[in-house]
């Protein structure tokens, strides 16, 4: 008896903790921003082998998106 006590005990703390954890992902990603491409990314792209127009379409593209719709 005292061990399914004990059960659901952990049961409902492991649940607080699951909401708890979605919770602050949630939040999380509501303050995510978009920002242009880095100086670094940019160099990765360019040794990828990308040309500067397709680069400056991946920040328009950037520019573009929306969160939180």
């Amino acid at each position: 008896m005292i061990s399914a006590l004990i059960g659901s005990v952990i049961m409902a703390a492991v649940s607080v903790a699951m909401l708890m954890a979605v919770e602050v992902t949630d939040k999380a990603l509501f303050k995510v921003g978009k920002y242009p491409l880095t100086s670094q990314e940019r160099q990765i792209l360019i040794d990828a082998g990308f040309k500067l127009e397709e680069i400056d379409i991946v920040n328009e593209e950037i520019k573009l998106l929306k969160f939180n719709e």
